[in-house]
């Protein structure tokens, strides 16, 4: 998962202080403003409403990291809005500085408010996700550029495999390459998807991505794929892309991957 932009440095975490004082400092002067009530009601109030938004927002990264369907944003953003409209309303009570008649005259500000501070929070959230997507790709193009093997194993790196041995237990079992769906990285092994059943492998993606023919593209670090299988390749959002295949696997294909793919395909 990628880190949380509030927390991720020294002077994220300083910067999102001062903005969210900043955002309580405004939102308390509108309130006073609007409404004519006095200061201390009105701060009170303004940092309620804020602190519920921020707390929100925080937990939201999580949840949104994985969603790309901008629909599901947007009822994810407005449900939170009458969350938060409801808790503030009811913290005031209790502390007794709730005024019902201000509260609902305010409705129209606090909302207009409230969506706006989510609308920027989603636009940083999206900027941040595909700048770590970036930051990723490039660190990837750069550590194949590392381990791209010297002169006299070209050769050996060259040899295609025609299929896989995958050793369980006492058995073993031989996957032939038209049999194999797609491979994902688990940490030092590869899980190999076919029709039958999944299979782990020692083995690296790196190894699987130079040995294997070019039916077999690389849509992502820890994904490849044999596009023979391949139903459909389908727009989440903007430049977030899925690969799914005949038999109902979904892959997530980076920026790289897809325009890689885009080329093995002749599209």
């Amino acid at each position: 998962m990628f880190t949380h932009p509030f927390t991720e440095s020294l002077k994220c975490r300083a910067a999102s202080v001062l903005i969210t004082l900043s955002v309580v400092a405004v939102n308390g002067g509108l309130l006073m403003f609007y409404g004519g009530t006095a200061a201390v009601p009105a701060f009170v109030d303004s940092i309620v409403s804020v602190g519920l938004l921020v707390a929100a927002g925080y937990a939201a990264w999580f949840a949104l990291v994985s969603i790309h369907i901008w629909q599901v944003k947007i009822m994810l953003m407005l449900f939170v809005q009458c969350i938060s409209l409801g808790v503030s309303y009811a913290v005031l009570s209790l502390a007794d500085m709730a005024d019902t008649a201000f509260f609902l005259k305010s409705l129209p500000l606090r909302i207009l408010f409230g969506l706006l501070c989510w609308t920027i929070l989603l636009q940083w959230y999206r900027f941040k996700q595909k700048a770590d997507e970036v930051r990723a790709e490039a660190a990837e193009a750069e550590e194949r550029r590392s381990r791209q093997p010297a002169p006299e194993l070209v050769q050996e790196a060259q040899e295609i495999i025609d299929r896989i041995t995958v050793k369980d237990g006492s058995r073993i079992h031989i996957i032939r390459l038209e049999e194999l769906l797609c491979l994902q990285s688990s940490g030092d092994y590869v899980t190999l998807f076919t029709p039958a059943g999944q299979y782990i492998k020692e083995q690296t993606m790196k190894y699987f991505e130079t040995h294997l023919p070019a039916v077999f593209v690389r849509i992502h670090r820890s994904a490849i794929v044999n596009t023979n299988h391949i139903l459909r390749v389908e727009l989440f959002g903007k430049e977030n892309y899925q690969v799914k295949l005949k038999n109902g696997i979904s892959l997530r294909a980076s920026i790289a991957g897809y325009k890689l793919l885009k080329e093995r395909l002749a599209l």
